[in-house]
């Protein structure tokens, strides 16, 4: 984004939450979690699955072609590192089909800096790894990028039938006996589905790393600016609206299982069989902040992922063979010392018994 004031390039700033010029300083505030503002949702069954959206800002779509990677870049950059495979990479000219335009986002926090000081203690009792990746020098290339994510809220009246339990505790003088009697029953329960969430990134859908370092609260999430993608690259969802959906029905017949268990008041529940109608769904699609790095050590790929909005990360870590020859080492050493003990004293042992003899 350009700086009103000077003409010259602005870059989101963690630090004061906004755009800050390079050249003469100017700062353009952003909103702040604690302004309340709230992010609507769209209806899911009016908007157009292919539709090409505003994000605001011309992008460039670029795919890696080492993995295969789909980036948005500011349209002004010329060259970058893609942040999965820690390949260099050439923007082309030209702004493709970005898809459905974020509604949400949730801006970066935490700085580079934050990151590479939490890597420290991430690795701090990383023995087993080499001292030159342990120590965090591998960092170099740490890239800040959106993930896509999709929220979704509906109403479902579901009709249910199945075997409800119900457990009785008894003291038998023994101990604690519980009987659980089963029971047939049938109702209808109404919920709410309220904010379920799903990556919209097929390369991230199934990433531990990525689900234990990503935490928000859906109040967290601010309306979408393309002022805070200044400087960072987004990632474009390769899970579609329809798709994550989908995706997330198992999830949600689960929450309506628990509800009919609620409704028949009973411990448990098996066999259970249900039909479920949906209304009012609406969805939000929102970017969540993550530093990435593909550390490349030894011809290999590492990687570390950390939030970009508090200071969850992990890291993988190549394991060093030269340590593990000294521990291997030492334990032995430790273990030959009884044993080492054991023959001298029997050695003398022998001596004597035979010089008394010889005596």
């Amino acid at each position: 984004m350009k700086c009103n004031n000077c003409g010259g390039t602005m870059r989101y700033d963690v630090a004061s939450y906004g755009l800050v010029c390079d050249f003469c300083g100017s700062v353009k505030p952003l909103h702040r979690p604690e302004e309340e503002v709230v992010v609507g949702e769209q209806d899911f069954n009016s908007v157009a699955r292919d539709a090409v959206t505003d994000w605001g800002t011309t992008r460039r779509l670029v795919t890696c072609k080492q993995c295969g990677a789909e980036m948005l870049y500011d349209s002004d950059q010329m060259s970058a590192m893609c942040p999965y495979c820690g390949s260099a990479i050439i923007l082309t000219a030209g702004e493709m089909n970005s898809g459905i335009a974020p509604g949400g986002i949730i801006p970066f926090t935490t700085t580079r800096e934050d990151v590479e000081k939490n890597y420290y203690k991430w690795n701090k009792f990383a023995f087993w790894s080499p001292e030159s990746f342990r120590k965090g020098k591998v960092l170099g290339n740490l890239v800040g990028v959106y993930v896509p994510f999709w929220t979704f809220t509906a109403d479902t009246f579901s009709t249910y039938k199945g075997n409800f339990g119900y457990t009785t505790e008894y003291n038998t003088g023994d101990g604690i006996r519980r009987d659980t009697k089963w029971y047939n029953r049938n109702g209808i329960v109404d919920k709410l589905i309220n904010d379920v969430c799903i990556g919209g990134s097929r390369r991230f859908i199934s990433n531990k790393k990525l689900n234990q370092v990503v935490n928000f609260r859906t109040d967290e999430i601010l309306p979408y600016t393309p002022d805070a993608l200044a400087g960072f690259a987004a990632e474009k969802y390769t899970i579609g609206m329809d798709e994550a959906w989908e995706m997330l029905k198992p999830t949600i017949r689960k929450k309506i299982e628990h509800a009919a268990c609620v409704n028949e008041r009973a411990d448990c529940y098996n066999d259970l069989k249900i039909s479920t109608e949906y209304g009012n769904i609406k969805f939000r699609y929102f970017l969540f902040p993550i530093w990435l790095a593909a550390c490349k050590y030894k011809g290999k790929i590492y990687y570390v992922v950390a939030s970009g909005h508090d200071n969850r990360g992990l890291c993988d870590r190549p394991v060093s063979a030269a340590k593990i020859v000294l521990i291997v080492l030492a334990i032995l050493a430790i273990l030959s010392i009884p044993m080492l003990f054991y023959i001298v004293m029997a050695i003398y042992s022998f001596i004597i018994q035979n010089s008394f003899l010889l005596g």
